[in-house]
């Protein structure tokens, strides 16, 4: 979070702003103390519900989605990074890649190389299916029951939500934080990503460089 601070800080006359939002449903006992540790300056949300993933279509965190000054996303949901670990590195440096196409585009507006086209956009979209719907109700319903003290029940119920979108790992590093994986669930978050033909566990980011 502090590199979002310091870009917001950097950009924040320019027409841009950072909103960040937590997801997890232990609301704020789980997501408020990182928020205030970060002195963040700009609009830090909890989403509780998981509704960002239902209506911009988040796999995993983090996510950036670019909006413009109309509300329109010129950037679908991908993997955002403010500092990414290079292959044998030993700590994470700045994503400067990230970083200065957000700087292009704050600049340049529609004429950045960065925003995508209307058919771009869609292709890049995650477009939710019939099971993807069952699957949000499914795990709705187990973090309706989780609130309520009853995790025992919850369970099956975010299993389902895992059965129908083995995609989403935001649906399963949640429930999994929730209880115990293994007692629960019989694996851990390492051993879904290592499992034979899982699904990715970040996409890796599409962006050209800047020339």
């Amino acid at each position: 979070m502090p590199v979002w601070q310091a870009l917001r800080e950097e950009l924040k006359d320019k027409n841009f702003e950072v909103i960040s939002v937590a997801l997890d449903t232990r609301g704020n006992v789980a997501a408020e103390q990182w928020i205030r540790a970060a002195e963040a300056q700009h609009p830090s949300l909890i989403d509780t519900q998981h509704i960002v993933v239902e209506l911009y279509g988040t796999r995993n965190v983090p996510s950036g989605i670019w909006i413009d000054e109309e509300g329109r996303i010129v950037r679908p949901a991908e993997t955002a990074s403010g500092r990414v670990r290079q292959p044998g590195a030993t700590e994470a440096t700045t994503h400067d890649k990230y970083l200065n196409a957000l700087r292009d585009w704050v600049e340049k507006g529609p004429k950045s190389i960065y925003v995508l086209t209307q058919e771009e956009i869609k292709q890049r979209t995650n477009r939710p299916t019939a099971e993807d719907a069952q699957a949000a109700a499914y795990f709705a319903l187990g973090a309706y029951l989780y609130q309520q003290g009853r995790l025992t029940d919850a369970i099956p119920h975010f299993k389902q939500a895992h059965a129908l979108m083995p995609e989403n790992w935001n649906y399963k590093r949640q429930a999994f934080s929730l209880g115990n994986p293994e007692e629960d669930y019989g694996t851990t978050i390492q051993k879904e990503q290592q499992a034979p033909g899982a699904p990715p566990f970040r996409v890796p980011l599409d962006m050209p460089d800047l020339s």
